[in-house]
Protein backbone atom coordinates (compact mmCIF):
# COMPACT_ATOMS: atom_id res chain seq x y z
CA UNK A 1 0.00 0.00 0.00
CA UNK A 2 1.56 3.21 -1.13
CA UNK A 3 2.10 5.70 1.69
CA UNK A 4 0.99 9.30 1.23
CA UNK A 5 2.62 12.65 2.96
CA UNK A 6 0.27 15.65 3.40
CA UNK A 7 3.14 18.36 3.44
CA UNK A 8 3.24 22.03 4.97
CA UNK A 9 0.47 21.22 7.55
CA UNK A 10 1.58 20.70 11.47
CA UNK A 11 3.10 17.29 12.38
CA UNK A 12 1.05 15.32 14.29
CA UNK A 13 0.35 17.21 17.87
CA UNK A 14 2.96 15.51 21.08
CA UNK A 15 1.41 14.08 24.06
CA UNK A 16 2.98 16.52 25.80
CA UNK A 17 2.35 19.69 23.64
CA UNK A 18 0.47 21.49 26.17
CA UNK A 19 3.23 21.03 28.32
CA UNK A 20 6.45 21.96 25.83
CA UNK A 21 4.41 23.57 23.31
CA UNK A 22 6.34 22.05 20.48
CA UNK A 23 5.28 21.01 17.20
CA UNK A 24 6.90 19.80 14.29
CA UNK A 25 6.67 21.28 10.70
CA UNK A 26 7.81 20.58 7.39
CA UNK A 27 9.35 23.70 5.76
CA UNK A 28 10.26 22.91 2.38
CA UNK A 29 10.02 20.03 0.00
CA UNK A 30 11.28 19.78 -3.63
CA UNK A 31 7.59 20.78 -5.02
CA UNK A 32 7.37 23.74 -7.49
CA UNK A 33 5.57 25.97 -5.79
CA UNK A 34 2.74 28.17 -7.10
CA UNK A 35 6.13 30.77 -8.33
CA UNK A 36 6.82 28.51 -10.51
CA UNK A 37 10.19 27.66 -8.10
CA UNK A 38 11.50 24.59 -6.67
CA UNK A 39 13.59 24.67 -3.46
CA UNK A 40 16.98 23.00 -3.64
CA UNK A 41 16.65 20.65 -0.65
CA UNK A 42 20.15 18.97 -0.85
CA UNK A 43 21.39 22.92 -0.59
CA UNK A 44 19.88 24.42 2.51
CA UNK A 45 22.58 26.57 4.47
CA UNK A 46 21.31 26.80 8.22
CA UNK A 47 24.32 27.58 10.04
CA UNK A 48 23.32 31.18 10.55
CA UNK A 49 19.99 31.02 11.32
CA UNK A 50 20.74 28.15 14.28
CA UNK A 51 22.54 31.02 15.39
CA UNK A 52 19.12 33.31 15.74
CA UNK A 53 16.38 30.56 15.61
CA UNK A 54 13.12 32.99 15.05
CA UNK A 55 9.50 32.26 14.06
CA UNK A 56 7.71 34.79 12.73
CA UNK A 57 3.58 35.20 12.55
CA UNK A 58 3.09 35.66 8.25
CA UNK A 59 7.17 37.08 7.65
CA UNK A 60 5.86 40.41 9.53
CA UNK A 61 9.57 40.99 11.21
CA UNK A 62 10.28 44.77 9.94
CA UNK A 63 6.76 46.12 10.64
CA UNK A 64 4.66 47.75 7.58
CA UNK A 65 3.66 51.13 5.68
CA UNK A 66 1.28 51.76 8.66
CA UNK A 67 3.22 50.13 11.37
CA UNK A 68 6.78 49.98 13.29
CA UNK A 69 8.24 46.28 14.33
CA UNK A 70 6.86 44.34 16.63
CA UNK A 71 8.72 42.21 18.75
CA UNK A 72 5.47 39.71 19.12
CA UNK A 73 5.72 38.70 15.55
CA UNK A 74 8.28 36.84 16.63
CA UNK A 75 6.12 33.90 18.18
CA UNK A 76 9.15 31.05 18.86
CA UNK A 77 12.25 29.70 17.93
CA UNK A 78 13.23 26.42 16.21
CA UNK A 79 14.54 23.64 18.92
CA UNK A 80 15.54 21.60 15.79
CA UNK A 81 15.89 22.33 11.97
CA UNK A 82 17.17 19.63 9.30
CA UNK A 83 17.07 18.45 6.10
CA UNK A 84 15.67 14.75 6.35
CA UNK A 85 14.51 12.14 4.24
CA UNK A 86 16.04 10.28 1.08
CA UNK A 87 17.11 11.63 -2.29
CA UNK A 88 14.20 13.03 -4.50
CA UNK A 89 12.26 12.76 -0.96
CA UNK A 90 14.33 15.26 1.05
CA UNK A 91 12.55 17.71 3.06
CA UNK A 92 13.33 20.52 5.58
CA UNK A 93 12.20 20.48 8.99
CA UNK A 94 12.02 21.99 12.07
CA UNK A 95 10.96 20.99 15.91
CA UNK A 96 8.86 24.46 16.92
CA UNK A 97 8.92 25.55 20.34
CA UNK A 98 6.44 28.76 20.58
CA UNK A 99 6.48 31.24 23.28
CA UNK A 100 3.44 31.32 26.42
CA UNK A 101 0.62 33.82 26.76
CA UNK A 102 2.22 35.80 29.35
CA UNK A 103 5.34 36.21 27.29
CA UNK A 104 3.57 36.97 23.96
CA UNK A 105 -0.25 36.93 23.48
CA UNK A 106 0.05 36.41 19.82
CA UNK A 107 2.41 33.78 19.98
CA UNK A 108 -0.50 32.29 22.35
CA UNK A 109 -3.10 32.46 20.13
CA UNK A 110 -1.47 31.22 16.85
CA UNK A 111 -0.41 28.28 18.99
CA UNK A 112 -4.29 27.46 20.07
CA UNK A 113 -5.44 28.06 16.34
CA UNK A 114 -2.60 25.27 15.76
CA UNK A 115 -4.11 23.22 18.19
CA UNK A 116 -7.30 23.59 16.63
CA UNK A 117 -6.44 23.62 13.27
CA UNK A 118 -7.55 27.26 11.77
CA UNK A 119 -3.93 27.41 11.59
CA UNK A 120 -1.61 25.13 10.01
CA UNK A 121 0.64 26.08 7.08
CA UNK A 122 4.57 27.39 7.34
CA UNK A 123 6.59 29.29 4.82
CA UNK A 124 10.67 29.94 4.77
CA UNK A 125 12.15 32.89 4.05
CA UNK A 126 15.48 32.68 2.54
CA UNK A 127 17.79 34.40 0.63
CA UNK A 128 19.45 32.32 -3.09
CA UNK A 129 22.86 30.99 -2.78
CA UNK A 130 24.29 30.03 -6.23
CA UNK A 131 22.98 30.50 -9.41
CA UNK A 132 20.16 28.23 -10.57
CA UNK A 133 18.41 27.82 -13.97
CA UNK A 134 15.22 27.07 -15.72
CA UNK A 135 14.12 23.69 -16.48
CA UNK A 136 13.73 22.22 -20.23
CA UNK A 137 10.63 22.16 -22.36
CA UNK A 138 7.64 23.03 -21.06
CA UNK A 139 9.58 24.46 -18.30
CA UNK A 140 12.16 26.25 -20.03
CA UNK A 141 12.05 30.13 -19.59
CA UNK A 142 8.79 31.60 -20.95
CA UNK A 143 7.47 28.60 -21.43
CA UNK A 144 3.71 27.32 -20.62
CA UNK A 145 5.31 25.58 -17.30
CA UNK A 146 8.34 28.06 -17.10
CA UNK A 147 10.15 26.35 -13.48
CA UNK A 148 12.83 27.88 -11.67
CA UNK A 149 15.76 25.66 -9.78
CA UNK A 150 16.96 26.79 -7.16
CA UNK A 151 21.30 26.13 -6.57
CA UNK A 152 20.64 26.29 -2.82
CA UNK A 153 19.50 28.63 -0.06
CA UNK A 154 20.20 29.89 2.91
CA UNK A 155 17.33 30.08 5.57
CA UNK A 156 16.47 33.28 7.19
CA UNK A 157 13.37 32.45 9.42
CA UNK A 158 10.34 30.55 8.89
CA UNK A 159 6.71 31.86 9.66
CA UNK A 160 3.59 30.06 10.17
CA UNK A 161 1.22 31.63 7.74
CA UNK A 162 -2.07 31.36 6.61
CA UNK A 163 -2.12 31.20 3.02
CA UNK A 164 0.10 28.93 1.10
CA UNK A 165 2.55 28.97 -1.75
CA UNK A 166 3.91 25.55 -2.32
CA UNK A 167 1.17 23.08 -1.94
CA UNK A 168 3.17 20.83 0.05
CA UNK A 169 4.91 23.41 2.38
CA UNK A 170 2.25 26.62 2.59
CA UNK A 171 4.00 29.87 1.74
CA UNK A 172 1.58 32.72 1.08
CA UNK A 173 1.35 34.34 -1.45
CA UNK A 174 1.05 37.91 -1.59
CA UNK A 175 0.60 40.57 -4.38
CA UNK A 176 3.93 42.31 -3.81
CA UNK A 177 3.59 44.53 -7.18
CA UNK A 178 0.34 45.77 -5.81
CA UNK A 179 1.53 46.57 -2.73
CA UNK A 180 3.93 48.73 -4.52
CA UNK A 181 2.23 50.27 -6.78
CA UNK A 182 -0.37 50.97 -4.09
CA UNK A 183 2.46 53.05 -2.13
CA UNK A 184 4.14 54.22 -5.25
CA UNK A 185 0.68 56.41 -5.35
CA UNK A 186 0.75 57.66 -2.11
CA UNK A 187 3.97 58.51 -2.17
CA UNK A 188 3.49 60.69 -5.19
CA UNK A 189 0.73 62.06 -3.29
CA UNK A 190 2.30 63.11 -0.17
CA UNK A 191 5.07 64.22 -2.34
CA UNK A 192 3.16 66.93 -4.45
CA UNK A 193 0.49 68.18 -0.94
CA UNK A 194 3.88 68.69 0.50
CA UNK A 195 5.15 70.96 -2.04
CA UNK A 196 8.69 68.68 -2.49
CA UNK A 197 9.60 69.38 0.74
CA UNK A 198 11.16 66.18 1.22
CA UNK A 199 12.66 64.26 -1.61
CA UNK A 200 10.61 60.83 -2.33
CA UNK A 201 13.81 58.83 -1.05
CA UNK A 202 12.90 60.57 2.00
CA UNK A 203 9.08 60.22 2.22
CA UNK A 204 9.93 56.49 1.89
CA UNK A 205 11.61 56.26 5.04
CA UNK A 206 8.15 57.31 7.37
CA UNK A 207 5.62 55.40 8.42
CA UNK A 208 1.93 56.15 7.19
CA UNK A 209 1.59 57.57 10.56
CA UNK A 210 4.27 59.98 10.19
CA UNK A 211 2.90 61.07 6.29
CA UNK A 212 -0.44 61.70 7.51
CA UNK A 213 1.11 63.88 10.23
CA UNK A 214 2.95 65.43 7.81
CA UNK A 215 0.35 66.21 5.13
CA UNK A 216 -1.82 67.63 9.19
CA UNK A 217 1.35 69.69 9.64
CA UNK A 218 2.35 70.91 6.26
CA UNK A 219 2.14 74.54 6.91
CA UNK A 220 4.49 74.16 9.58
CA UNK A 221 7.90 75.10 8.49
CA UNK A 222 10.05 71.72 9.04
CA UNK A 223 13.54 72.06 7.37
CA UNK A 224 14.64 68.84 9.33
CA UNK A 225 14.80 65.74 7.15
CA UNK A 226 15.71 63.13 9.61
CA UNK A 227 12.08 60.90 10.38
CA UNK A 228 13.38 60.69 13.74
CA UNK A 229 13.81 65.02 14.10
CA UNK A 230 11.04 65.03 11.94
CA UNK A 231 8.45 62.89 14.71
CA UNK A 232 10.15 65.30 17.43
CA UNK A 233 9.02 68.91 15.86
CA UNK A 234 5.58 67.03 14.80
CA UNK A 235 5.20 65.92 18.66
CA UNK A 236 5.51 69.78 19.99
CA UNK A 237 2.97 71.40 21.48
CA UNK A 238 2.92 74.11 18.68
CA UNK A 239 2.89 71.93 15.89
CA UNK A 240 0.22 69.71 17.45
CA UNK A 241 -1.90 72.75 17.71
CA UNK A 242 -1.22 73.47 14.38
CA UNK A 243 -2.15 70.07 12.97
CA UNK A 244 -5.78 70.30 14.85
CA UNK A 245 -6.47 73.61 13.90
CA UNK A 246 -5.81 72.10 9.45
CA UNK A 247 -8.05 69.46 10.33
CA UNK A 248 -10.74 71.61 12.00
CA UNK A 249 -10.36 73.28 8.74
CA UNK A 250 -10.44 70.22 6.86
CA UNK A 251 -13.78 69.69 8.43
CA UNK A 252 -15.27 72.52 7.45
CA UNK A 253 -14.59 72.73 4.05
CA UNK A 254 -16.18 68.86 4.23
CA UNK A 255 -19.37 70.39 5.83
CA UNK A 256 -19.88 73.35 3.97
CA UNK A 257 -19.20 70.91 0.62
CA UNK A 258 -22.15 68.48 1.78
CA UNK A 259 -24.60 71.27 2.60
CA UNK A 260 -24.01 73.34 -0.91
CA UNK A 261 -24.92 69.55 -2.07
Amino acid sequence: MNKFIEYGIRGEIPADAAESRIIPFILSTSKRDRHGTVLNQDNWQLDNYRKNPIIAYQHNLTGGLCSEPNPDNIIGKSLRVDVEGIQGGRMLVADAQFEDGAMNPLAEKVWRKLLFGSLSRSSVGFVEVGKGHYGTGEEARGAQNETYYFHGQELVEWSVVATPSNPDTGKREISMRKLREEAYVAIMYAFRELGGKFRLSQLEEFTVRDILDLLDGKDIDIKEKDPGKVRAILAEPEAQVAMLQRQMELRKLKLKALKAN
